[in-house]
């Protein structure tokens, strides 16, 4: 095989013709040719083996041997909810977490967020994903959500049992009681920390205060540890449910 493309059509089809930004990295950089063998994904997970049988300009057609469902996504699909990191450090935060399986990303704006992403941003985002997406071998492209605020995230989106917000004041290795089906909602506050109003509105919506260890842990490095537990299967995950959290002082 000689590399991984995207496609974003139906791949249940005898033939299909690439173009734009792949086709080129396919002829121009790759410099394939007629009879060369490659896999294609569509973002959703599927993917397939296919056959270049000719190539015009800068497009390629393909003649599609053989479409597999992926199987390199997380049985249980991961939502990571993070505040937006300053410079390049979002997109080294947003690669990794492709690499760990996130299905999906929420960029969080809370009370003591510095950066507030906007469509250049984004549209960088939504990059960084598919060339992620092609390098660790995923078939379905991780979602991107626009920027939500802490409140919204947390009537939107919190889920009583299977929602964990990391911050110093949880339990070592406490985590939701799963099901046999459905996300996984993990969120990390700020550099300056979630507020006590911010974290006691999760705790009130149900959610599990976890504790990642005594050190003080950038936004994409608490992002990616989480990440990453719940990426392993059944790691940092207690499948007991949760004593209730009382946070400090109250």
């Amino acid at each position: 095989m000689s590399g991984r493309f995207y496609a974003p059509q139906p791949l249940d089809v005898a033939t299909l013709c690439i173009a734009g930004d792949e086709a080129h990295h396919l002829l121009r950089v790759l410099r394939l040719k007629p009879g060369d063998q490659v896999v294609l994904f569509d973002g959703r997970g599927t993917e397939a083996t296919a056959e270049i049988i000719a190539t015009r300009g800068t497009a390629a057609e393909m003649k599609v041997l053989e479409t597999r469902p992926s199987t390199a996504e997380s049985p249980h699909p991961i939502v990571l909810a993070t505040p937006v990191p300053k410079g390049d450090r979002w997109s080294w935060l947003v690669e990794k977490a492709t690499e760990l399986g996130v299905a999906r990303l929420i960029p969080l704006l809370t009370q003591r967020s510095v950066v507030d992403p906007g469509a250049g941003k984004l549209e960088k985002t939504r990059r960084a994903i598919l060339e992620a997406t092609k390098q660790c071998g995923r078939s379905r492209l991780m979602e991107c959500d626009p920027p939500m605020r802490w409140a919204e995230f947390i009537e939107r989106e919190f889920v009583a049992g299977r929602t964990l917000v990391a911050h110093p004041a949880g339990g070592a290795g406490t985590g939701p009681a799963l099901a046999t089906a459905g996300p996984i909602i993990a969120a990390v506050g700020p550099e300056g920390g979630l507020t006590d109003d911010e974290l006691q509105l999760a705790v009130d919506r149900g959610a599990s205060i976890v504790n990642l260890g005594p050190r003080i842990l950038r936004i994409e490095t608490a992002a990616l540890a989480l990440a990453c537990l719940l990426s392993l299967p059944r790691v940092g995950i207690n499948h007991d449910p949760p004593p209730p959290t009382e946070l400090p002082g109250r």
